[in-house]
C-alpha cells in the first residue's frame, strides 16, 4: 500500500527534523532573498499563506503589507468570516445573558421538583424532618398516597431511620419517579427511529448533502431540532446551524466553549486581519486562563478574549496588563477575587460567596492569596529572573487585596471592595506605596511593572521568540526593549522594530520555528485552498495534536518552541490529519485536489509550499511511491506531513 509507506517516510522526516535557520550569530546577519522575504512575512504574520497570497504581497510590497497588518482597522474584514461568526451567538453576549440562556439551573426538559418546605405545611414539615420516629411515621402515613410518594422520593435516609416498611416504600417511590423522568425525557428527545421513517433514517445518516438538506427542510422546527440532537456531529458538518441546535438540545453549557473554540479556527482561517489574530492567540497564551477550572472561567472566557485581550494587542502594554488584571476570568483563575488582608474578619457586600455574591457567610475567607502576585511578575511582566523577591510577591498580593468580583454567578464584573483590602504601607521593587491607597495600590503596581526594564526585555524576548526564533538574537531583543521603554510600552512600535529588523529577514530566522498544532491545522487548510463549512472537527484535530484550545491548565499557556510539539504522538497526529485532509475525510472541510490536475509531485509541492521543495523532500516522495502512480491527494498528504511544511 502506498499510504502506509508514505506515512512512515513522513514520520521519519518530521520526527528527525530540527529548525534549519540555526542560531549562529552570522546566520542572523545574512539577508533572505526577496522571494523568501515574502514567504517569511506570510509564515510569521499569518496562519499560513493561501493560494494567491504571495502574489498579493509581491504586488503591494513587503513593507507596505506589514504596515497594513500593523493597522488592522484599515483592513476590511472578510464577509465570509462575519457570516460564520454570526451563528456563534455566545461570542457576542454579555456574561449575564449567557448564563441565563446557556446555564439553566436544570437541564432541558427537567421539571423542577417542588421543594419539601413548599410541598408540606410548616408543622408537618418539621415533624417529618425533625420529629421522633413515631411522629415521622404518623406524619408520612397521614399523607395521601400520591403526596407520600413525592415526599418519600425526596427525603434523606435519616428521616426513614427505624421505619423499615417506609424505607421499602421510599425505594419504590424513587424508582417510580426515575421511570417517569425517563419517559418524559424520551418524549422530549425520542430516538431517531421514533422520529423518522426507516427511509428517512437512511437519508439522515447516509444520504447525499442534497438529500439530507431536503429531508431536514421538510421537518417542522421542533422535530428538526430533535433529529439534530440524536445525530452525531460529524453527520451534520454540512449544516453547522443544525449541528449547533442539536448540541443546545443535549448539553447547552458545552455550546459556550464550543462557540469560542470554533470561532478561533474561523478567525485564523478567514480573517483578513491575520496579524491581529496571531497576536490575539499569542497574548492569550501569555495571560492564560484555563477553561477547565470551572463555570466561572467557561462563562467569562469569551468576554476575556473579546474585551481584555483583543482590543489591546497592538496598543500599550500597560492597558493590556490592567485589562487582564481586572477581568473576572483572571481574578477567578488565579484566585485574587477571594484574597483578603491577613487577619481580616470584616464582611461586606462584595465578599466572595456563592449565588449573587452578596454574603461572605456562605464561604470561608482564605486570607492573603499570592497566586496572582507571583504570576503577575513571573509570567506577565518581569520574568522569573526579573529581579523580584518573595517579599515583593507578598507586597504585590497585599496591593491587590480587594480586587474582586461582584455577583460572580449571575453578572460577574470587577469591583474594588475596600473592606477586603490591606490598607497598610507596602514596598514593591524598592518603591514605597503609602498606606491608605485602596484601589490605587494595585494601579500603582501595574504602573511600576509596566515601566520596568525587566518587563521591557521579557516581553520583547517573548515576541521575538514567537516571530523570529526559539532562541532570538540578544541584539534584537535589546533594540525591541529600548523601543518598549522609549514609547511607554507601545506594542505596535515594538512589533515594528522587530519586523523591520535584519534579524527577522535573516537566514537565521528562515524556517526556524515549528508550527504549533493550531498553526499546523489552519495552515494546512489555508494552503490547500480548502473551504470550511464547520470547524468543530478541526478543533478536535488541534486537540489530538496536544493543544486543546483554552485547555492549558498551567498559567504559562502553550509554548511555541519546537521541543513542546515534536513528541511521537503529536507527530503521528499531524500525519494522520494531513492524510485525512488530503483524502477529504475531515468533516466540515472541502479540499479540491482536482485543481492539481495532472501535475507531478514537484509541482504539487510547489503549490502547497509556495516555493520549490527541497531535494530531500522530493527524494522521500519518490522513494515512498517506488515507481507506482500516486493521486494528487496522496502527494498532498505527504507534503503537508513534511518537515518543510511543519516549519514556518
Amino acid at each position: 500500500m502506498i499510504r502506509p509507506v508514505l506515512t512512515v517516510v513522513a514520520a521519519t522526516l518530521l520526527a528527525s527534523s530540527v529548525p534549519q535557520g540555526g542560531n549562529a550569530a552570522g546566520h542572523f546577519e545574512t539577508r533572505l532573498i526577496p522571494d523568501r522575504q515574502i514567504l517569511q512575512v506570510l509564515n510569521r504574520l499569518t496562519f499560513g499563506p493561501r493560494p494567491g497570497d504571495a502574489e498579493e504581497v509581491r504586488r503591494m510590497g513587503v513593507e507596505k503589507w506589514i504596515e497594513l497588518q500593523l493597522h488592522p482597522n484599515r483592513i476590511p474584514e472578510n464577509p465570509v468570516l462575519e457570516t460564520k461568526l454570526k451563528l456563534l451567538e455566545t461570542l457576542h453576549m454579555d456574561v449575564a445573558e449567557l448564563l441565563k440562556q446557556y446555564y439553566p439551573q436544570f437541564p432541558p426538559g427537567f421539571v423542577r421538583p417542588t421543594p419539601l418546605n413548599e410541598l408540606l405545611p410548616g408543622d408537618q414539615f418539621r415533624k417529618i424532618i425533625n420529629g421522633t420516629a413515631e411522629e415521622r411515621k404518623a406524619g408520612l402515613l397521614a399523607l395521601s398516597p400520591e403526596k407520600r410518594d413525592q415526599v418519600l422520593a425526596m427525603v434523606g435516609p435519616n428521616v426513614l431511620e427505624g421505619l423499615p416498611e417506609l424505607q421499602q416504600e421510599a425505594t419504590m417511590a424513587r424508582q417510580k419517579q426515575q421511570e417517569e423522568r425517563t419517559k418524559e425525557m424520551r418524549k422530549l428527545r425520542p430516538p431517531l427511529n421514533e422520529l423518522l421513517t426507516p427511509d428517512q433514517v437512511q437519508t439522515a445518516t447516509r444520504g447525499t448533502r442534497e438529500q439530507r438538506e431536503a429531508l431536514f427542510s421538510s421537518l417542522d422546527s421542533t422535530k428538526r431540532q430533535q433529529v439534530a440532537g440524536t445525530l452525531p456531529p460529524q453527520a451534520l458538518a454540512d449544516f453547522p446551524e443544525l449541528r449547533r441546535l442539536g448540541a443546545i438540545s443535549r448539553q447547552p453549557r458545552q455550546v459556550v466553549m464550543a462557540d469560542l473554540r470554533e470561532a478561533k479556527l474561523y478567525r485564523a482561517l478567514y480573517s483578513n486581519r491575520q496579524l491581529e489574530e496571531v497576536l490575539t492567540d499569542f497574548w492569550f497564551n501569555h495571560f492564560n486562563v484555563f477553561e477547565g477550572k470551572g463555570q466561572q472561567e467557561q462563562t467569562t472566557l469569551a468576554s476575556y478574549e473579546r474585551d481584555a485581550i483583543r482590543p489591546h494587542v497592538l496598543g500599550h502594554f500597560k492597558d493590556l496588563l490592567l485589562a487582564t488584571a481586572r477581568h473576572p476570568a483572571m481574578l477567578h483563575y488565579l484566585d485574587n477575587w477571594e484574597s483578603l488582608a491577613e487577619g481580616l474578619f470584616q464582611v461586606g457586600p462584595f465578599a466572595p460567596g456563592p449565588g449573587s455574591g452578596v454574603s461572605v457567610f456562605a464561604r470561608q475567607a482564605h486570607g492573603l492569596n499570592e497566586n496572582y502576585g507571583r504570576e503577575l511578575m513571573e509570567l506577565h511582566t518581569l520574568g522569573v529572573k526579573g529581579g523580584y523577591t518573595q517579599d515583593d510577591v507578598i507586597a504585590v498580593a497585599r496591593c491587590f487585596t480587594g480586587w474582586t468580583i461582584r455577583q460572580p454567578n449571575t453578572q460577574p464584573e470587577f469591583a474594588f471592595a475596600a473592606f477586603m483590602h490591606d490598607a497598610g504601607e507596602k514596598t514593591v521593587l524598592g518603591h514605597r506605596i503609602a498606606a491608605g491607597g485602596e484601589e490605587q495600590d494595585g494601579l500603582e503596581v501595574i504602573n511600576i511593572l509596566a515601566h520596568h526594564p525587566s518587563t521591557a526585555r521579557f516581553i520583547s524576548r517573548a515576541l521575538a521568540q514567537r516571530f523570529v526564533a526559539d532562541d532570538p538574537p540578544p541584539s534584537l531583543v535589546d533594540r525591541m526593549a529600548k523601543t518598549f521603554l522609549k514609547t511607554d510600552g507601545d506594542l505596535r512600535a515594538v512589533m515594528q522594530t522587530m519586523l523591520t529588523s535584519r534579524e527577522f529577514f535573516s537566514q537565521g530566522a528562515w524556517q526556524a520555528k515549528i508550527k504549533t498544532p493550531l498553526e499546523m491545522v489552519v495552515s494546512a487548510v489555508r494552503a490547500s485552498g480548502g473551504n470550511t463549512t464547520d470547524s468543530f472537527t478541526l478543533v478536535q484535530k488541534v486537540a489530538d495534536m496536544g493543544e486543546p484550545l483554552y485547555g492549558k491548565l498551567e498559567p504559562t499557556g502553550y509554548r511555541d518552541t519546537a521541543d513542546a510539539w515534536l513528541s511521537t504522538a503529536s507527530v503521528m497526529a499531524r500525519i494522520n490529519f494531513a492524510n485525512a485532509l488530503a483524502a477529504g475525510q475531515v468533516a466540515g472541510v472541502k479540499v479540491d485536489t482536482a485543481r492539481f490536475g495532472e501535475k507531478d509531485a514537484a509541482s504539487i509541492a510547489h503549490d502547497l509550499l509556495h516555493r520549490d521543495a527541497s531535494p530531500q523532500t522530493l527524494a522521500a516522495i519518490e522513494r515512498g511511491l517506488a515507481g507506482k502512480p500516486a493521486s494528487p491527494a496522496v502527494i498532498m498528504g505527504l507534503v503537508i506531513s513534511s518537515p518543510e511544511f511543519q516549519r514556518r
